[in-house]
């Protein structure tokens, strides 16, 4: 499957920074799904998108930005069906995982993935060079039954079920607790576990005929069952049948996938509010890769490939203060030069505002000089240069003598007194590089003083709140990167931004170097919120007088 190459890159959604990996994770995700979708046609099964992918679609027309799996559900009878003949259908490297499978998996839960971590096998091109594994949960759906009262007898006894089928046998450390439930149900079948021969098939037949018991009776309410002994209290997870009744479809990404026709009503009951948008949640299992990923670090010894290593020498302060501002410095023949170096013209607005209030400065002499860049494919390959200096000339217009080419300019002769960069990574970003003569270390040698400024803000992020996690542990791929440790200055934007990057830098490099970090980074804002009327002063009128202002 074809994807836009942008949609590879690192983003910002709902003030959610998605790097790179995760966007890889997705698409070999989408690429399982594709399977499944296949099969499901040769098969006439039908599935529908489920829990936070079919609220993406609602909602994002896409991804939460904070998932990171896809869900789907299937009817029993298809689910049944679809789980005879999927190991046969699906291509060599993926597999589907269930419950009565013999690869002494004890969850209760349905998935196709991927047999191995991809960069081991000669898969990982389909998978758009996705390093680790990915998979798709199914959920099989069944009938409640019509007698309240026999439901409340299935949904107990599917509880001890689910206990003893968590657990190879009932001997160990568990053994009171599940000898408990075990007893339950031999009251209920007439069958003893402590004296099965084969105690695990056994737990999972039982299982079996649990959540099967009433798909006869004719009843019109659905659930998927282990949710429903999980959120009953909540009054969630029950559904008409006939709100599945028909597939319809909503965009994710730049696909459709299937929905049930009544989807509105079906996410209703799933989630209270469900169009407001709420904070991330933990970190746990955050991403679905982290653990493949710490595997993968170990296995080689150190740090992988797209991991940026700070070297201590590096941190060494060259000035304390913007000293092209301080009125003795300044030389009565030439003005100080500001060389702003954007790439991608997508992000330039990062940059623009500031850009535009130096230009009007009479004090300085101020210059765009866009940089060409690199679409990187995951593995360290790169696509032909992009440079998207026709963008800005029409913007700015051609004869902007404000606008330069890179290819007529040589910094190391000019030595510009300050210049200004928004790309943090250099080479250590899986799907985008600017051109290598423009990395952060080699423009520090060009100038008197070099500052970074994100080409992105996200929502205020709180290292003591738990809900903030997800954002904190994908915040290290952009906040341990070389333009923080090469510029002199990172002008970021608030205080508690500032507080999260500079814990993550004392983390990299020692808490020895917890004064350099606070004063290289400035909390003055950025150029995004030149629109927000209400961060007037963190927008960049200001952040230029901050900037004249910080001796």
């Amino acid at each position: 499957m074809e994807f836009p190459r942008e949609f590879f890159l690192d983003e910002v959604r709902e003030g959610f920074f998605i790097p790179a990996m995760m966007k890889r994770a997705w698409a070999a995700e989408l690429e399982i799904l594709v399977e499944i979708d296949r099969i499901c046609e040769k098969y006439k099964l039908r599935y529908f998108i489920d829990y936070g992918n079919l609220l993406g679609a609602i909602r994002h027309k896409g991804f939460i930005p904070w998932d990171d799996d896809i869900d789907i559900m299937m009817m029993r009878k298809d689910y049944e069906i679809f789980a005879e003949v999927a190991n046969a259908e699906l291509p060599k490297e993926l597999v589907f995982r269930f419950p009565e499978d013999d690869s002494g998996n004890y969850e209760l839960f349905s998935s196709v993935q991927h047999r191995a971590m991809l960069i081991s096998t000669d898969a990982i091109g389909k998978y758009h060079n996705y390093l680790y594994g990915a998979g798709v949960d199914i959920f099989p759906y069944d009938y409640l039954a019509k007698d309240p009262n026999k439901e409340k007898q299935r949904e107990d006894i599917l509880k001890s079920l689910c206990i003893l089928a968590s657990f190879p046998s009932i001997e160990g450390e568990n053994h009171a607790v599940l000898q408990e439930e075990a007893k339950k149900v031999k009251k209920h079948y007439g069958i003893d576990l402590s004296h099965s021969s084969d105690y695990r098939k056994t737990v999972l037949n039982l299982l079996n005929d649990c959540f099967t018991e009433f798909n006869q009776e004719g009843g019109t309410k659905i659930a998927y069952l282990l949710d429903l002994v999980l959120y009953k209290e909540q009054g969630k997870g029950i559904f008409e049948e006939q709100w599945y009744s028909e597939q319809s479809y909503l965009d994710f990404e730049f696909l459709a996938l299937p929905v049930p026709k009544d989807y509105r009503k079906v996410i209703s009951e799933k989630y209270d509010h469900y169009e407001q948008i709420k904070k991330a949640g933990g970190a746990h299992d955050y991403p679905l890769y982290r653990k493949m990923e710490a595997a993968y670090r170990d296995g080689i010894g150190g740090k992988l490939f797209y991991e940026y290593s700070i070297n201590k020498n590096d941190l060494k302060k060259r000035t304390n203060d913007l000293s092209i501002f301080k009125e003795e410095t300044k030389s009565k023949s030439q003005k100080p030069r500001l060389f702003f170096l954007p790439s991608l013209y997508s992000r330039w607005d990062s940059m623009k505002g500031l850009f535009l209030e130096a230009n009007k400065d009479d004090s300085v002499d101020c210059f765009l000089m866009p940089l060409p860049y690199y679409y990187k494919d995951g593995l360290g390959g790169c696509s032909p240069a992009q440079w998207d200096y026709a963008l800005y000339e029409d913007e700015l217009g051609k004869d902007n003598p404000s606008l330069l080419d890179f290819r007529t300019v040589d910094l190391q002769e000019i030595a510009p007194d300050l210049i200004f960069i928004n790309d943090p990574c250099d080479e250590y970003n899986l799907s985008f590089m600017i051109d290598p003569g423009f990395f952060s270390k080699k423009l520090k040698s060009c100038t008197k003083q070099l500052i970074y400024i994100p080409w992105f803000v996200t929502s205020e992020i709180d290292l003591e709140d738990k809900e903030d996690g997800k954002a904190i542990v994908n915040a290290e791929n952009y906040a341990v990167m070389p333009a923080l440790v090469h510029s002199d200055y990172a002008i970021l934007q608030s205080e508690g931004i500032a507080k999260l990057y500079q814990s993550l830098l004392e983390k990299e490099s020692g808490t020895e170097f917890a004064k350099y970090w606070k004063e290289k980074l400035l909390p003055f804002g950025n150029p995004l919120f030149d629109k927000d009327k209400d961060k007037e002063k963190y927008a960049s009128k200001a952040i230029w007088e901050k900037l004249k202002a910080f001796h």
